[in-house]
This record gives structure tokens, sequence and C-alpha cells, in this order.
């Protein structure tokens, strides 16, 4: 971990945009949280948010915070008890919480009662947080499960935190959304509404480009026959251009002969898009 945060510090040194080191529990566990701290400080960078991790044990593989077994709910909510101590050793700000949780088929949940789980089970976790402390609820539109996830969207983060208080809100992640999602409206709806706590900036998760079979990384935005030459680019915009006419559907509504002739590509006439003519076998030469 003390390799993590010498890392971090000399890219906060040469940019300036990295002052704080998120925690990941249980994968960044240490010893002495108080001395990771200082080591943090001594670096020119502080310790930021606290990550729980309720996607790993197997207890969790029907819900942690959802779970109908109030033995596993009570477990998870333990966990982020412990999350909760880190903070108070480290000074840290925020808890974030993001819950790979949800049902495979119809009928296997009640989505109903998964609500009311998370809800009753993020109140309990608001109620250790100080007044100086935060839960921030992250969404993800899908993972793990197939069928539905417990908080798909930022309006059910939204709707799980605005129940809890002003020191919960949710973090807008522009990785997390549907394809053709307008992330910018949401970031100004959240922020009007006082509920954008964390901005979470990755790639789209549903907007990557599918890698092409025959080779390996994405897909190139140039094909490789058009690539670097302009004469070929031109002739590939040439060939996509549309010579035609509109023509009525019906033949009865036509209105009849265009004054100006038929402009139909392949037709003769003026202003018609003349297809180049091929010389017939055996014509060359009379």
């Amino acid at each position: 971990m003390e390799e993590k945060i010498a890392d971090a510090a000399t890219v906060h040194r040469l940019t300036g945009l990295a002052p704080a080191v998120a925690l990941h529990i249980p994968w960044d566990k240490v010893d002495d949280y108080e001395a990771l701290a200082r080591h943090a400080e001594e670096h020119g960078v502080r310790l930021g948010t606290i990550n729980s991790n309720t996607f790993q044990d197997d207890d969790y593989k029907l819900g942690a915070l959802t779970h109908v077994d109030r033995k596993i709910r009570q477990k998870a909510i333990d966990h982020h008890f412990e999350c909760i101590d880190v903070m108070n050793a480290t000074g840290s700000r925020d808890l974030k919480i993001w819950l790979a949780e949800g049902s495979n088929y119809p009928g296997q949940a009640d989505l109903r009662g998964r609500q009311d789980r998370l809800a009753e089970s993020l109140a309990i976790i608001h109620e250790r947080l100080t007044d100086e402390q935060r839960l921030v609820l992250e969404y993800k539109l899908f993972e793990p499960a197939f069928y539905h996830t417990d908080v798909p969207d930022w309006g059910t983060a939204y709707t799980q935190v605005a129940a809890l208080g002003d020191n919960a809100v949710v973090c807008l992640d522009t990785g997390h959304h549907a394809p053709s999602t307008n992330i910018e409206f949401i970031v100004r709806a959240a922020a009007a509404a006082r509920e954008a706590g964390l901005v979470r900036l990755q790639q789209p998760l549903l907007r990557r480009r599918r890698p092409d079979r025959r080779r390996r990384g994405p897909v190139p935005a140039v094909p490789d026959h058009l690539r670097g030459d302009p004469r070929r680019r031109l002739r590939a915009r040439q060939r996509r251009r549309v010579h035609a006419r509109p023509v009525p559907q019906h033949r009865g509504q036509d209105p009849g002969a265009d004054p100006v002739g038929p402009q139909r590509a392949g037709d003769d006439g003026p202003g018609a898009a003349r297809r180049p003519r091929r010389p017939r076998p055996g014509a060359g030469g009379r």
C-alpha cells in the first residue's frame, strides 16, 4: 500500500490532479491506518474515499445488503462498520458503496422486498457516520446479474439516499449508463438537487467498440484500404452520393414527365447521372 501511495504522489506532483488516494477494503487492509495516513501526508497526498467490498464473499452471491437472510445482511453491515472505523482512523470523509446485487431471471426475487431491505441496511450504516462524513451510493446499469440490478441508475440511487439525509449522496459514474444517455443532463439534475457527491470518470462501459475478430485491439476508425490516401477517401465519398431523384411509390400518383428530363441513375437525358457504358465483347477495333 505504501508503494501505491508513492506512485499516486508522483502523479500528483507532476500533474496536480491526484491529491487523495482511495482505499478499497479489504484489498488495502493494513495493520496501522493512522501510520498509513501519516505516510500519505509525508508524500504530499492524503487518504480519500473508503470503498466497501461486498461482491467477493460467496455468502453475498444472492445479495449482501438486500439478502433475505438477516444474518448475511448483518454480515455486510458489519463490513461497512469496519470501513467506517477505517474512515475514523484516516480522517476520510466519504464511504462509497457499490453493490453487485440483483437477480438472474423473472420471479427469482421480490424486487420491492429487495429495495426495502436495501433502504433498511443503508439507514443502519448511515446512522454510524458522523456529521462530517458522507455515504456515497454508486450505481451500475448491468453487472453481474442477468435480469435486474438493485441499483442500476442514478434515479434509483437518488431515491435511496434522499431518505437518509443531507450527508448521503450519489456517485455519478460516466461509464455506468445506458447507451446514448445524456450524462451532462444527469449531472445538472443531480447538482440542482444537491445530490451529486462524486463524479467518477471512466470510459462508458456499453459504448466500447467491439474488437475485430481478425485483429488485436479495437476496430480502426478508418479502414486500411482508405488509410493514408485522400484520393481513395474522395472516391469512397463519391460512391456514397445518391444521384437518383425520389420516384413515387404509386404510379397512379406520378405527375407525368419531368420537364427537365429523366434524372434517375442510368437514364439518358439532360441532368441524368450517366452510368459508364462498357464496350460490348468483340466491338473493339470496328
